[in-house]
């Protein structure tokens, strides 16, 4: 089961294709939750790699962007607000919004981040949780309100799935197919930063309003001759109609361009979806910045 679009692009020659990617964060997710930062702690002093990424800010995105030729992003809003809407202004159609919701305090987190949506529709077009990060269970009932706003408001929201930050039973993928199930009009985006269950192509096909979302990690760490293999099984297995990408952004890192490359790579039917096709029917179409779906070539 996919969707169907009837915007003009998808040949292999029409030009150059944006990259969307529906993923990254303001500052490094481990500022935010400590000891999430995916590197062993005795590393953090040492570490340039570590160091780099920590001192990272939200205007380097914007130059990682332009070395890795992506489009557009969509920023999760931690602690940089401020900064996120004086370089959305600045680099207009760079740049759009998802809204952090704290499931800590699920009343407080929902009237800020109605306060930030509501403030800003033009570029607040999601909502992204972190429910693994703390144990959570997605389908508790303490989220239900956060649900039926997201699904009024047309705002997808977007779920951590195993991998890393992996939160047992609940953060498999059943648990979001029951989400799906339950709020037909929500577009319930699971992001996939490890291997990917089993269990996900069969909820996918079964459930129109479900969506994955990858990092291509493995496939830039494992390219051989210029072929991702873990990316290809896994569209081999789900298709590409409900996938879409997301780099995992959370400062400078060496690979983040060969991530997008890895994307770049895949056949043109299945680039063009998960490179920008999937993101532009989930997140509406104002996230291709300033391209145009008529021709496939930049505005002026």
């Amino acid at each position: 089961m996919g969707h169907r679009v009837s915007w003009r692009w998808g040949g292999p020659g029409l030009g150059p294709w944006p990259v969307i990617d529906t993923h990254a964060y303001d500052v490094p997710l481990s500022r935010k939750v400590p000891g999430l930062s995916g590197a062993r702690p005795a590393l953090g002093a040492t570490d340039p790699a570590v160091q780099q990424r920590e001192a990272a800010r939200l205007s380097d995105l914007l130059e990682d962007m332009d070395r890795a030729r992506v489009t557009t992003s969509l920023v999760v809003l931690q602690e940089e607000i401020g900064e996120f809407f004086r370089l959305a202004a600045q680099h207009p159609g760079r740049l759009y919004g998802l809204a952090n919701y704290d499931s800590l305090s699920p009343r407080r987190g929902l009237e800020q981040l109605q306060e930030l949506c509501d403030g800003h529709p033009a570029l607040i077009l999601g909502v992204a949780t972190a429910f693994p990060c703390f144990q959570q269970d997605p389908r508790l009932k303490d989220f239900v309100p956060l649900y039926e706003y997201c699904a009024r408001r047309g705002l997808p929201v977007q779920f951590q799935m195993g991998g890393e930050l992996a939160g047992g039973e609940a953060a498999r993928p059943i648990a979001f197919g029951v989400l799906a199930r339950t709020y037909p009009p929500l577009k319930v985006v699971c992001r996939c930063t490890g291997g990917w269950p089993g269990e996900m192509p069969g909820l996918l096909r079964r459930f129109p309003n479900l969506y994955l979302q990858v990092e291509a990690r493995d496939a830039a760490e494992t390219e051989k001759k210029g072929e991702p293999r873990t990316l290809r099984a896994l569209l081999r297995a789900v298709g590409s109609r409900k996938v879409m990408f997301g780099s995992g952004w959370r400062g400078r890192e060496a690979n983040y361009a060969q991530r997008v490359e890895a994307v770049r790579r895949l056949p043109w039917w299945q680039r063009r979806n998960v490179a920008w096709r999937t993101a532009a029917f989930v997140y509406g179409p104002r996230i291709l910045g300033k391209w145009t779906m008529e021709t496939g070539n930049r505005r002026d």
